[in-house]
Order: structure tokens, then sequence, then C-alpha cells
């Protein structure tokens, strides 16, 4: 019987999926290496957040995909899956609509100073700067959306109450329900609030960096629900601090888990959650079935339905 090694995060839809497929389901943390190389002669992986590279693949020989929990797989060398003969998939869309409303969320939360005046209830707000600082609405703002596929698509659509004028950008055209397509530079120059929703690559690491700071307003809020290494953080906390943006609001930020000395959680114009937009019960639902169905396509000889290489 084929193996496929599953997180405890996993949705249990997916592992009775798997089960009734004919496959012998693994659970554990996936918190370490071991984790993995106890079970080195499962067939299929599917994998949330740990790093998975040439050193635990060269010795898992059975090994025939990894299937990544969501959409981003930068944990997951590709090189090294494709030297091996490992196919990797991921779940473009499954999340959309989770990840979405956390973006919705943090774009209340840290342009209005909700969290914040939570805190002044107990005493834990800056309360000079709430004095100093009213936040700002969303209806009539302009909102730039960088990266501009499932997820981006989906805030586009959930912005369509607020008679918002959205200015997305993505690697093709495409139809924007309350807006147009734009530059980065313009982006950057008009937006109210900007939303990151890009992958991490070589490309788009460390994208917005003090350069980019300098051009956006004073007013502006930036909303990070992609990946943290879109953002350099030192230029962030400086930006800030200087005040050269308003606020911003982080699911995700450079060194995950976030811990509890980040500088980010002291600021108080900032709102932070811990790489948690994904979480709902749905979409942990959605994502872990798609993935699941990828890895027995794989193991049948069927072809992947999203492969990342």
């Amino acid at each position: 019987m084929k193996k496929v090694l599953v997180s405890n995060m996993t949705s249990i839809k997916a592992i009775d999926y798997l089960e009734n497929s004919g496959y012998k389901v693994i659970v554990n943390s996936q918190s370490s290496d071991d984790d993995f190389l106890s079970n080195s002669d499962v067939d299929g992986i599917l994998i949330m957040m740990h790093p998975f590279g040439e050193n635990l693949m060269s010795k898992m020989t059975n090994l025939k995909i990894v299937a990544r929990h969501g959409v981003g797989y930068d944990n997951v060398d590709l090189d090294a899956a494709n030297a091996h003969d490992i196919v990797v998939t991921n779940t473009p869309g499954a999340n959309a609509t989770a990840v979405a409303e956390t973006a919705m969320m943090h774009i209340f939360m840290a342009g209005r100073l909700f969290y914040q005046r939570h805190e002044a209830i107990t005493g834990n707000a800056d309360n000079i700067f709430l004095a100093k600082h009213q936040g700002q609405e969303l209806t009539g703002k302009t909102v730039g959306i960088i990266g501009y596929g499932h997820i981006g698509k989906e805030i586009d659509r959930m912005l369509s109450g607020f008679n918002v004028s959205v200015l997305a950008y993505a690697r093709h055209q495409h139809e924007v329900a309350n807006g147009h397509m734009a530059t980065l530079a313009e982006i950057y120059e008009q937006a109210d609030f900007i939303v990151t929703a890009l992958p991490a690559t070589v490309e788009t690491k460390h994208m917005i960096d003090a350069s980019v700071f300098k051009k956006m307003k004073k007013t502006a809020v930036l909303i990070n629900i992609g990946r943290g290494a879109l953002v350099d953080e030192k230029a962030l906390i400086d930006a800030l601090n200087n005040e050269e943006i308003a606020g911003a609001g982080l699911d995700v930020v450079e060194e995950e888990p976030i811990k509890a000395d980040n500088p980010l959680l002291r600021l108080p114009n900032v709102f932070v959650t811990p790489h948690v937009a994904m979480i709902s019960q749905e979409a942990m639902d959605n994502v872990a079935l798609t993935a699941a169905e990828d890895i027995v396509r794989v193991l049948t000889g069927k072809q992947a339905m999203f492969p990342v290489k």
C-alpha cells in the first residue's frame, strides 16, 4: 500500500479522501526534518511550510509528489525536486476567499486603527498617537492591488461596495472590476491603500524597499497578505517610525513565526496577524482536498492538475 504523509493540520476531509482512495495516511506535525526522515518511504507528501529540499529529497527514494497546502511554494526546492523527478504542486484559488477576507480586515484594522483603540481600553495603546491620528475611511479611496490572480481578483470583488478606484498590477492584462491595470509606479504614487498579493521569488524579494516608501503618500497604508519577503522589513519599520506612510497591516513578516520581540509589534501604526490569512474551515477543506486530489492523480500515473514545475 502506498503511503502519504500529511500535517496534523490537514483537513479530515482530505485524509478521508486519501484513505478512501487506497492510501495509508501518516499524520505528524511536520515541524522538523525528523518528521519527514522517520517516514522516508512515503510516496507522496501534503506539505505545509516546513523547508523541503535536497537534504530530505535525497533520502526519500519512493517520493513522487510534494503537494503544497496553499499557493506559495517557496519552502520547496524546485531544482532539487526536478533532479529527483518529484512533481511539485500547489492549490491556486482554493483559499482565495479566506485570504481576500483577511486583506479586507487588515484594511480596516490598519486604516481605521481599530486594534489600537481596542488596546486603549486596557491601557496598552499609545494614546498620544491616537490623539493625533483618527484613521481613514476606505470608501472613495484608491486601492492598489499588486498581484491580480485569484486572490487579487477576489479582493477587487469584495471592494465593489466601497466606491473605490482599483489600480491593479500583474504580468498580464486583466479586466479590473473596479478600476484598471496600472504600473507599480502609479500604484506607489497614487494609492491610499496598497495590498500585496504576490508569491516570494527572486524577482519579488524586497520589491517594496526604502525607495518605494518615499514614493508613497504619507497617508498610505500598506497591506501585505502575500509573503514577508516582498517587503524590506527594516525599511518598513523606518518608514513607519518616520511616518513616511500612515500604517501597515501585515499577515506575513520576513522571519516566521513572528517573534515577540519583533519591533513591528511595538509600533502604534501597525496591525499584525501571524500568517493566518488562509485559515478558515472552508479554505482548509478546499486547499487540502485540492492538494490530495493531485497526489492521487500523480500516484495513479496521471498528470497533476496544478503542477508548479
